[in-house]
């Protein structure tokens, strides 16, 4: 199966883009490149009405990159 994403609603596409941006902070705390406070500065930063989406992905892909150390 496979998707274009050029065919999705400028509003998935953001959503995908948040997601992408969620989990490669994830990545880099699992990596010893930024610390939690550092992603939790970024994400304050950004728009409130993304805030809160943005803060449960990242604790998501986070439990499950450091679950699988």
């Amino acid at each position: 199966m496979s998707f274009n994403l050029c065919k999705l609603p400028r509003h998935e596409k953001y959503q995908i883009q948040l997601e992408y941006e969620s989990s490669f902070w994830a990545y880099q705390i699992k990596r010893g490149k930024r610390s939690r406070e550092m992603v939790y500065d970024t994400i304050n930063s950004r728009p409130v009405s993304e805030q809160t989406f943005l803060k449960q992905r990242f604790e998501y892909y986070l439990s499950i990159m450091l679950a699988g150390s």
